[in-house]
């Protein structure tokens, strides 16, 4: 019967111990340096990719373009935007940015803007002339607004040159749609009908504009720019042939040369229904004008029309008549375009 064998292991040398440490140190260090070179830009002719990924690295990481610069030559140009923050207007409402004084670079500061909508809303830049001689570059929608739309309007302009000019004031505004109601005031039948999303809900009886030079009502659409309670209103601001000095009731402006809603002066009262008597405002009873008024936003249409009114509109610029005018004529009165 055989015995098994033990083994027993054998002590290394001093001078083996000394080898083997040499080879461990060795290893060590090779991996330090191939960890070295695979996050480098280089791969020391081993690591091809390792040098890409690098190369992209620094790429990514390179500076970004410095931006514009404020533009601040030349004397201050300011202007009016309208409509004002967080209001709720009609389905009228063009964006419109009034300017204190002549635009010489128009292209330039239409393309410093731009217009979002909440919905697929087409639309367009549009520069006119105000009543007053000033330039106005208002952003019209191509059918009125959706109701409910939430609109946008940016701008930089404080980077702009205008054209000798600056800004010193950027743009970044919000509004909302209301419902949409639109007002046809028709000289023939003298009754002003309201629709509220389409439907007709109230037949106004109402006297325009006497169908003589200088005191007709002018036919186009509208947009309502202001309301005002009380109106003081006189022959001096518009001309005509007949003077006049009075104040009116539950006042709602829809031109720069005088045209108004409103509640029909006493003596006026016995003309509503029947007879076009005014100096081309549209004058109704003191129950109508103001339920009119307490129903009405600023931006909500209003359309004229009748034999007895004249087609001397003034432009487009007279008052936010920007309906009055085709899509197509519209948008060619884009500087940008």
């Amino acid at each position: 019967m055989m015995r098994a064998r033990s083994t027993t292991a054998v002590p290394f040398t001093r001078a083996e111990r000394r080898r083997l440490r040499a080879i461990r140190l060795s290893a060590v260090t090779g991996a330090g340096l191939l960890l070295l070179t695979a996050c480098g830009s280089g791969d020391g002719g081993g690591n091809k990719a390792a040098g890409k990924a690098g190369a992209a690295h620094q790429q990514a990481a390179a500076p970004a373009a410095a931006a514009p610069k404020k533009v601040t030559a030349g004397p201050l140009l300011d202007f009016d935007l309208t409509p004002g923050a967080g209001k709720k207007v009609g389905t009228g409402q063009p964006v419109s940015l009034e300017f204190y004084e002549p635009v010489k670079n128009k292209a330039a500061v239409e393309k410093a803007l731009t217009v979002t909508a909440s919905n697929a809303t087409e639309g367009s830049w549009g520069w006119v002339t105000t009543t007053a001689g000033r330039d106005r570059l208002d952003w019209r929608p191509k059918n009125p607004w959706k109701p409910n739309t939430d609109v946008t309007v940016k701008g930089t302009l404080t980077t702009v040159d205008p054209g000798g000019a600056h800004f010193e004031r950027d743009i970044d505004r919000t509004f909302t749609v209301g419902r949409d109601q639109q007002l046809t005031a028709d000289l023939d039948t003298h009754r002003l009908i309201v629709e509220q999303d389409g439907k007709q809900v109230k037949s106004i009886p109402m006297s325009g504009g006497e169908p003589v030079t200088g005191r007709a009502s002018r036919r186009g659409t509208f947009a309502i720019k202001s309301q005002e309670r009380t109106v003081h209103m006189t022959s001096a601001s518009v001309g005509g042939p007949k003077k006049y000095d009075v104040t009116v009731n539950w006042g709602m402006r829809f031109s720069d040369s005088g045209g108004f809603l409103h509640q029909a002066t006493d003596d006026a009262q016995q003309y509503v229904g029947n007879t076009n008597h005014s100096a081309g405002c549209i004058g109704m009873t003191p129950e109508d004008a103001q339920w009119l008024f307490e129903n009405t936003l600023l931006g909500d249409l209003v359309t004229v029309k009748g034999e007895e009114a004249t087609g001397e509109l003034g432009g487009p610029g007279n008052g936010y008549a920007d309906w009055s005018v085709s899509y197509d004529q519209w948008k060619a009165k884009s500087a940008a375009r």
